[in-house]
């Protein structure tokens, strides 16, 4: 899977034909691309590559399924003529906007459709997003696959990105807010928990920094990666600052124990939060306060 074909020029970044359109064209071709992947898998054959199409500089890229539909319903509080999404955008002179998330929804999708359990959803995902990260637009839409952050798929996708930094800051990104924000911030929204986690003595160049990031994760030991999890969550409680019993949260022991339990009895959610995601841990950490009842003297 490329990014490359002999009529596109060598600098061009190109993407999947379903992600342009309007939502409903874009979900039936999408549908129908998942139906070719389920199929794939269950015949143990490769996976095939979507047709794909340049898109062109400048364009703005909805990473969020509900902000799209925001914007595209006419909610939108701010005037974005440049991001407006329409059901037939050329004859209304708009620009027509592209749906990266629906790499996101594309993996749902082609594990429904053969009623994959749940060792078999991990085992398709293991096959799928290595692939998806070999391209440009693979690995910046599968930022939005939230059930992939452990090391062994953020390796390959922040290795993906960075491969293609260049192509990819020449677009602007929509995420949960209706505002474009340049790919830089993109990044830094997403992967400032990674760099936290992962590197020692950060330069504030970021791509710089998730190289070097990348480059630890491959060589961690267990030990290493516990380690370095651990007093990231430590550090996470007084950054956040709203989470409930913030310093139950730090006595020591707590966040211990329950990581501990979570690497006996639910090893995939505790593999979820050892790339440095800052969602995981805000949900792991939220999830714990949450459980504590404090004992009344």
């Amino acid at each position: 899977m490329s990014d490359a074909t002999s009529s596109t020029q060598p600098n061009e970044l190109l993407f999947p034909a379903f992600m342009y359109g309007d939502k409903t064209t874009c979900r039936r071709k999408m549908k129908a691309e998942a139906k070719k992947w389920a199929k794939c898998y269950a015949e143990g054959r490769n996976f095939p590559e979507p047709k794909l199409i340049p898109i062109s500089p400048g364009s703005v890229v909805f990473m969020d399924e509900n902000t799209s539909n925001w914007v595209g319903g006419g909610y939108s509080t701010t005037a974005l003529n440049a991001v407006l999404v329409s059901a037939n955008p050329k004859a209304e002179g708009l620009n027509i906007q592209w749906r990266a998330y629906l790499m996101r929804d594309l993996l749902y999708e082609a594990e429904s459709i053969p009623r994959l359990g749940q060792e078999d959803c991990i085992s398709f995902r293991r096959a799928v997003v290595p692939l998806f990260c070999r391209s440009t637009w693979g690995a910046i839409s599968a930022t939005m696959i939230g059930v992939l952050n452990s090391i062994e798929f953020t390796v390959p996708r922040i290795e993906g990105i960075l491969q293609g930094w260049e192509v990819l800051d020449t677009l602007k990104y929509i995420d949960f807010d209706e505002r474009p924000i340049s790919f830089i911030k993109y990044m830094n929204d997403n992967f400032h928990g990674n760099v936290a986690m992962w590197v020692d003595q950060p330069t504030g160049e970021l791509r710089t920094d998730l190289a070097t990031a990348i480059a630890q994760m491959r060589k961690a030991s267990d030990d290493e990666i516990y380690q370095r999890l651990l007093k990231r969550l430590r550090e996470y409680v007084d950054i956040r600052n709203d989470f409930k019993h913030p310093e139950w949260l730090k006595s020591p022991g707590v966040i211990e124990a329950e990581l501990e339990r979570c690497r006996r009895t639910n090893y995939e959610w505790y593999n979820c939060l050892t790339g440095g995601q800052h969602f995981k841990h805000g949900s792991f950490l939220g999830g714990l306060a949450r459980d504590y009842v404090p004992t009344t003297p």
